[in-house]
């Protein structure tokens, strides 16, 4: 299987899973408000009909924001189209159960097996139709931009200009450097980008190693931050120093391609800057991919704006961008602010999908077990309520 073919099943396997946690919440939303009503003192009928009512409204905007990730306006005729597909989902239940009870009688194994099957009809028919039929289309089509020119005041010469400037904090990850560089050098070689490598106050012997590493290198540098001051810290220490027209960040452990960020510039069209794009990530424990649903939904609940996926890499933005920002955090707090900021701002949001695998060498600085996620969900949580109370305004 190619890379393109891998990338377009791993983006189908996510939105399947997405698919039906999406379902699963939904009809917990309609039996909670039918049950509820119903022991209110409601009528059944009615109770039923708002029930599922609530439950497809939700299934309309979490599919099109989560499932399919839709960040753009809404277009004409997209819930006339999102209608058509249930009506048919449904006309497809009835059939195809009608069906299979004629064939397999009316006995209990056949009233069972006739259901199952004719809802996995249904269910299929459903992700069939919202993905190329009521959400079609909406997602902005990808565009490659060249490399522009700058100009050497010293020389009194036109050079090139890093089109991308792509930070990598790298905190005693003196194992996966090589790794790292080597990719960094087999892709990132035309005038469009350059990369920092931010040795965020390592312990290791991780300097020895990049100087060795770098030694004649002209588009990947390294800057050294003495005292590590949190992830957040190290990759603001370069993005300061970076010269780009686009800048943005991702990981040193490899879970992520470096090579990401180039296959995000492509989704800056030429003349429209004012974007953001990041990775959606495919190929995570299903631990991991639950508890990302899980802080999701709290964000974009909490903050009244989608925020999916909200620690995805890379990250790229605009430099203008990043000027706008207010007091930025220093920890691992500083994808949600960026994402934030970039809803708040109304950029156009952009994402595609990333693989996600194993670390190359030695293991995670934060995501050790379900302590350090209790640590980091609480830390999270107080940041988001900063947010919501107004830190990202200017």
């Amino acid at each position: 299987m190619n890379a393109t073919a891998a990338a377009g099943f791993g983006r189908l396997r996510g939105e399947l899973l997405r698919f039906v946690l999406v379902g699963g919440t939904s009809a917990a939303i309609t039996f909670s408000i039918y049950r509820g009503l119903m022991l209110s003192g409601a009528s059944p009928h009615p109770a039923l009909a708002l029930g599922f009512v609530a439950g497809t409204v939700f299934s309309f905007f979490a599919n099109r924001l989560f499932t399919f990730n839709l960040a753009v306006p809404m277009r004409r005729g997209e819930v006339l189209r999102f209608v058509l597909v249930y009506a048919t989902a449904l006309g497809a239940h009835v059939g195809v159960n009608a069906l299979m009870l004629a064939w397999l009688g009316r006995g209990e194994v056949g009233i069972a097996v006739s259901f199952a099957i004719a809802t996995c009809v249904s269910t299929a028919t459903t992700f069939a139709g919202m993905k190329w039929f009521a959400f079609a289309g909406d997602a902005p089509p990808p565009a490659a931009t060249p490399a522009r020119s700058g100009h050497d005041p010293v020389a009194g010469v036109a050079v090139a200009r890093p089109r991308l400037s792509l930070v990598i904090p790298c905190y005693n990850e003196s194992a996966n450097l090589p790794l790292l560089v080597q990719r960094l050098r087999e892709s990132f070689l035309d005038e469009r980008s350059e990369v920092i490598l931010v040795d965020n106050g390592s312990t290791d012997d991780s300097p020895a190693v990049l100087a060795a590493l770098l030694d004649g290198q002209a588009r990947i540098r390294s800057l050294r931050v003495e005292r590590n001051q949190g992830y957040g810290y190290g990759i603001l220490a370069g993005l300061e120093a970076a010269q780009g027209e686009l800048l943005g960040w991702t990981h040193a452990d490899l879970q992520t391609d470096p090579v990401d960020a180039l296959r995000g510039l492509e989704l800056f069209a030429s003349g429209a800057e004012a974007c953001f794009v990041k990775g959606r990530r495919y190929g995570r424990p299903a631990g991991d991919a639950i508890f990302t649903v899980g802080m999701s939904l709290f964000e974009t609940v909490l903050l009244g704006r989608p925020m999916w996926d909200i620690n995805a890499q890379p990250t790229l933005f605009p430099r203008d961008f990043f000027r706008r920002w207010n007091d930025p955090p220093h920890d691992f707090a500083l994808d949600l602010y960026a994402y934030h900021q970039a809803r708040r701002c109304g950029l156009d949001v952009r994402r595609f999908p990333v693989r996600f695998g194993p670390r190359a060498h030695g293991r995670s600085h934060w995501n050790v077990d379900w302590r350090a996620k209790l640590r980091f969900i609480r830390r999270t949580v107080d940041f988001s309520w900063r947010l919501r109370r107004g830190l990202g305004a200017r």
